[in-house]
């Protein structure tokens, strides 16, 4: 079976094809006069994926989970027909109907920041094994993006009740004695909370009906090195490099996890001590010279917020005020 570049959204998968330098047409999606290569060529990353999976009741079938967690075909119909031909091909434990999860040794990196998380919180918060575990994995945890000196981001406060508006000064952080904790900071130790977009800020400050928001644009005063939790891989591209699969697998299921656990909003019978992980995750960062961390917003799709550890990393450069005029709920 031919495949073209069109079959798949993996980059390295389509580079793959295109390197190959064969033209004629597509046994998959049915292109005429495009790049392809034959699909058996593809089977050793396939196969080793695929074991890495077994039946599960509690999981979901296999298509979902590499789509989900992968995005490597260009549809689910793709996606099906290519697992399925490996499924049958190497009589692999599992069919493409069953219910399956990732096997022990990926889950174990997920397990294991669980006990760390716990630790950390009721039983030893300073001297944690989160240091030495994270340590352990080495590249794990390393800056893996980098913003460029002027990009620009923006944050957003309430107007108090009895002023009119904020002025710049007034956008960043408190002062040390008023921090409170944060997802990303610990009591007393204030970092600049910035968002990607205005629109994500007004949904992190939780703005209501009537709100007066001031919405400052912050510039960054020099380049940044980052750790970006929500940035995606390429299994392909691990598979052909230095890192086993599974090892890839992992620990890009164990940042997932983390970003999860940074965007996880505070709820009102919640405590500080819900924070307390990720605050020692970042406190990690800044130990290894990273200088702020990037996540998912979970009060508006798609957006991100951004972290800085130094305040002095970005100005306000200038503001907006505006008024919460509509607010939009859903019920389900």
């Amino acid at each position: 079976m031919y495949v073209c570049e069109n079959c798949f959204n993996d980059e390295e998968i389509q580079m793959s094809i295109k390197n190959h330098n064969q033209v004629g047409d597509c046994d998959l999606c049915g292109a005429c006069g495009v790049n392809i290569k034959d699909l058996d060529e593809f089977e050793d990353f396939f196969i080793e994926l695929l074991c890495l999976f077994n039946k599960d009741d509690n999981g979901e079938d296999i298509v979902s989970c590499i789509q989900r967690d992968w995005d490597i075909f260009a549809d689910d119909k793709f996606a099906s027909i290519i697992i399925n031909y490996f499924l049958n091909k190497n009589n692999l434990p599992y069919s493409l109907i069953d219910k399956v999860d990732y096997i022990a040794e990926v889950n174990k990196y997920i397990d294991n920041w669980t006990e760390l998380k716990n630790e950390i919180r009721t039983k030893t918060r300073f001297y944690s094994s989160l240091m030495s575990y994270f340590d352990e994995k080495g590249s794990l945890l390393k800056s893996n993006l980098m913003l460029a000196k002027g990009e620009q981001f923006y944050r957003a406060r309430i107007v108090p009740s009895g002023r009119m508006y904020l002025t710049k000064k007034d956008m960043g952080c408190p002062p040390a004695d008023k921090a409170t904790p944060g997802r990303a900071n610990p009591i007393g130790i204030p970092y600049l909370y910035l968002c990607k977009s205005p629109e994500t800020t007004l949904y992190e400050t939780r703005a209501v009906y009537l709100d007066k928001v001031t919405i400052g644009t912050f510039r960054l005063v020099r380049d940044l090195n980052m750790l970006d939790f929500t940035a995606s891989i390429s299994l392909f591209l691990a598979f052909n490099g230095d890192v086993e699969l599974y090892d890839a697998v992992a620990q890009h299921k164990l940042m997932q996890r983390i970003s999860k656990d940074l965007s996880k909003p505070l709820r009102r019978y919640d405590t500080d001590l819900e924070y307390v992980p990720t605050q020692s995750i970042c406190e990690y960062c800044k130990m290894k010279a990273i200088d702020g961390i990037i996540f998912r917003s979970s009060l508006h799709k798609d957006g991100l917020n951004i972290v800085l550890f130094d305040e002095g990393s970005a100005e306000c450069i200038k503001v907006k005020k505006i008024e919460v005029t509509k607010v939009s709920m859903s019920y389900k």
